[in-house]
């Protein structure tokens, strides 16, 4: 179910999905976000890759390039990275989408559990 609600955001997910892949794939890229994290008074913060056959996954991916949203918008524009860059509305939009997914994941962790 939420698989399917999270079709509706598809672009802006593969950028997501873009964005993290290009830092997994760049050690370069992965050093300069570390670096700028720790410039920032940020913790480092590894980016997460979410797995098509764990929803959740996707909702930690979001929610840890959320937290390091300032740190990965620099990183980017310094080491002028080619990829498609989110615009604030679709910033917004992952943060409204952690908010929906939040009881979602506590739902699923309930059931987990048992």
């Amino acid at each position: 179910m939420v698989r399917d609600a999270l079709k509706v955001m598809k672009t802006t997910l593969d950028k997501v999905k873009g964005m993290v892949e290009f830092f997994h794939k760049s050690t370069r890229a992965t050093e300069k976000l570390k670096s700028t994290q720790r410039q920032m008074d940020m913790p480092e913060l590894r980016l997460k890759q979410d797995c098509a056959t764990r929803w959740n996954s996707t909702l930690y991916m979001l929610k840890r390039v959320l937290e390091s949203k300032d740190a990965i918008i620099s990183t980017l524009a310094l080491i002028n990275a080619h990829i498609d860059a989110l615009d604030q509305e679709e910033w917004e939009a992952l943060q409204e989408t952690c908010t929906v997914l939040e009881p979602f994941e506590q739902v699923t962790v309930e059931i987990s559990s048992e």
